[in-house]
């Protein structure tokens, strides 16, 4: 898995690279909470995912949770449709705004 952030627009933006399961969950979480910067929005780039379990799905309700608890919007960049099917199915999609990349971020 790779990680890195940079800013887009405004948002604080954290790009996320490979498989996002039990094995490397916990790299990503611990990111986030390193990474994460008071007062910014957040833009999640799963762009580069092409997998995400149960554990990831977490995450990212984990992620919901903490932005809300921050006051800063949210948004989930280039989904995967498996991905995006599963949320569907499974309820998470609605608790979230989808981009299809990053240049469809609106600007802050």
């Amino acid at each position: 898995m790779n990680l890195s952030t940079s800013t887009t627009q405004g948002w604080q933006t954290i790009h996320v690279e490979g498989q996002v399961d039990s094995k490397t969950v916990t790299v990503l979480r611990d990111y986030i909470d390193s990474e994460l910067r008071d007062g910014l929005a957040v833009a999640l780039d799963l762009t580069g995912v092409p997998f995400m379990s149960s554990a990831g799905l977490r995450t990212l309700l984990t992620l919901h949770r903490r932005t809300q608890e921050m006051g800063v919007p949210l948004a989930l960049v280039g989904i995967a449709v498996e991905i995006a099917d599963t949320m569907k199915v499974t309820g998470f999609y609605d608790y979230f705004t989808i981009y299809p990349d990053l240049s469809a971020l609106p600007g802050t």
